[in-house]
């Protein structure tokens, strides 16, 4: 591989709008099926795998682990949670509510949790009709979801957001870098491989900290953008 974001097998085309409705439907199962190797991702183990890359590559996701650790307080929503790996630094600090899609992530999740002696508030739903009263929380963090959102579904995303966080919270994501020439805000429709050969498709829109910027200054205030070095792009505002 000659980047380590993904394998060299994951093939990236132009997302067209009538495609989006199917492709963000079939996440749904992906993410489900994608569960129990999920983390062999954030481990560069099995198909990422890359020896070149992997020192780098883990002291990047040590150096987001710190950001989220520091951030937030008070009642915090994690949007998107997957299997916990990023709970586990939110819930030292804040009281933690999840919300993720897929059953078997959740499963996974709680397990971590219990394993970790660790606690939250843990929620099946949809981020796009978030299942909770106004100003609910004082911060929220989405890790590596944001680039699954379609450029046409982000006003009703981020409208949620905006809805749930009391004012003057804060927001934290942390998402992927352009990793192959990718043209970064740039919608696509991207062939994924389990481990079992299945082949599905997602959206994937890759931003650096100037597209990402672009985007969360339509949102929010005092808006910072910055990235971890080679592959990963991180950004904070006010609601």
């Amino acid at each position: 591989m000659s980047q380590s974001n993904v394998p060299s097998a994951w093939k990236s085309t132009p997302l067209s709008a009538d495609e989006v409705r199917a492709v963000v439907s079939g996440m749904q199962a992906y993410y489900d099926e994608r569960a129990p190797e999920y983390d062999e991702w954030y481990e560069h183990r099995k198909q990422y795998a890359d020896p070149a890359n992997d020192q780098a590559w883990h002291a990047e996701v040590a150096r987001m682990s710190e950001w989220v650790q520091a951030f937030g307080s008070g009642r915090l929503l994690e949007i998107a949670s997957g299997t916990g790996w990023w709970t586990r630094h939110l819930a030292h600090r804040a009281q933690v509510t999840t919300l993720d899609y897929a059953p078997a992530m959740i499963a996974m999740l709680k397990r971590r949790l219990r394993e970790e002696r660790l606690s939250a508030i843990i929620t099946r739903g949809d981020a796009y009709a978030l299942p909770f009263a106004d100003r609910s929380f004082d911060a929220c963090f989405f890790g590596f979801w944001l680039s699954h959102v379609p450029l046409e579904m982000l006003p009703a995303f981020f409208g949620e957001v905006q809805r749930v966080v009391r004012a003057a919270g804060e927001v934290l994501t942390v998402d992927s870098k352009p990793f192959r020439g990718e043209t970064p805000g740039v919608p696509l429709k991207q062939e994924r491989i389990l481990n079992d050969g299945s082949r599905h498709h997602i959206v994937k829109v890759y931003h650096t900290p100037e597209t990402l910027r672009a985007v969360l200054e339509t949102y929010g205030t005092n808006v910072q953008t910055w990235t971890s070095g080679k592959f990963f792009t991180a950004g904070q505002f006010t609601v």
